[in-house]
């Protein structure tokens, strides 16, 4: 995945340099801050995603589950906003977010490996089942009055880096970690490569899909509730452009969509592609749209690249495979009767 990377890491650094030229106020610490904060919610977002993605999977609920996660905390936040500051009312936001949307991949990992249905359906499906959830707890309206410990978290800074985005680097790193060593993370990588070995191996494939999901809910809940406190209010309809982002973030990072490989830091710099294109775009006053238009196409040369890479990878394989055969091996001695005569 080297070329991959490298893409991905000059992109980084070409729109870096490009905004900073072209866009007034980009390379301020004011611009910092902002893009740091709006980057924070799309990479918990992804960095779920890429988990099940490095499993073969997918999930397309993360979205709904954001602004189930975010509702169910600020109401749970609101309700009890009166009287104190709300450091522990806050805290207590977070739990329920995580929860709610530990609960919601949970559901989602077992329906995948206990009734063997596609990740696609399911996922496709229980969309559908939390943003209405959402709608049916915040009857449609967006849930306000939140303490101001919540506020002081979504918007404070320390060194002009926002809270939010120290929570969700914090957990980019953890994961980093598991990735590469522990079981978990080895795990959901041989998934992705070859399903039937790792089950004749003797791994509960069923138990870590539930985990797997789990781990993506609650990641996407922390998301919605960090993005409520962030701008104040949390509304059901909060994620539902969020899915493109996340998976653009995981498939421009460098994680194949077919599973097995892939970097949690590659997400972390797909993530940052995203927010400065739409940092720069809002500076250069480009009209939104194009963001998508922009994101589209960067997903399929993405894409392409890696397609390219795996034919070039193969070809090198069977280069070296068929160098490593001798072309000058000697037929075998011939066979000689007793009266001297050689018989091929």
């Amino acid at each position: 995945m080297f070329l991959l990377k490298f893409t991905s890491v000059g992109v980084l650094l070409i729109l870096i340099a490009y905004f900073s030229i072209a866009a007034h106020g980009f390379a301020t610490v004011f611009s910092f801050t902002n893009l740091l904060n709006a980057t924070a919610v799309f990479l918990l977002l992804a960095l779920g995603e890429t988990f099940v993605l490095f499993a073969g999977g997918i999930d397309l609920s993360v979205g709904s589950m954001l602004g189930l996660g975010g509702v169910a905390s600020a109401i749970y936040m609101s309700a009890h906003s009166s009287g104190n500051s709300g450091v522990l009312v806050t805290f207590v936001g977070v739990l329920i977010a995580c929860g709610v949307g530990a609960v919601g991949g949970a559901f989602n990992g077992a329906a995948i490996a206990y009734l063997n249905l596609s990740p696609l359906i399911v996922t496709l499906g229980s969309y559908g089942i939390f943003l209405g959830i959402a709608d049916l707890l915040s009857n449609g309206l967006p849930i306000e009055n939140l303490p101001g410990a919540s506020f002081t978290l979504g918007n404070g800074t320390f060194w002009s880096i926002p809270y939010i985005a120290y929570i969700a680097f914090g957990i980019a790193i953890v994961l980093t970690f598991v990735a590469k060593n522990t079981r978990f993370g080895l795990y959901s990588y041989a998934i992705g490569t070859n399903r039937e070995a790792v089950r004749r191996s003797g791994v509960n494939i069923k138990w870590h899909s539930v985990l797997l999901y789990g781990l993506c809910g609650s990641l996407a809940g922390l998301a919605g509730m960090l993005n409520a406190v962030h701008f104040s209010s949390a509304s059901s309809s909060s994620g539902s452009s969020d899915l493109l982002v996340a998976i653009a973030a995981v498939v421009i990072g460098g994680t194949p969509i077919t599973g097995g490989e892939g970097k949690v830091w590659g997400t972390v710099i797909g993530a940052l592609i995203y927010t400065i294109l739409q940092n720069g775009f809002v500076l250069m006053n480009v009209a939104s749209f194009w963001q998508l238009i922009v994101i589209g196409f960067l997903i399929m040369l993405v894409v392409s690249l890696d397609n390219y890479q795996r034919r070039l990878h193969a070809m090198t394989r069977i280069s070296k495979e068929l160098e490593s055969i001798s072309p000058d091996a000697q037929p075998s001695s011939p066979i000689t009767t007793s009266e001297g005569a050689a018989v091929e």
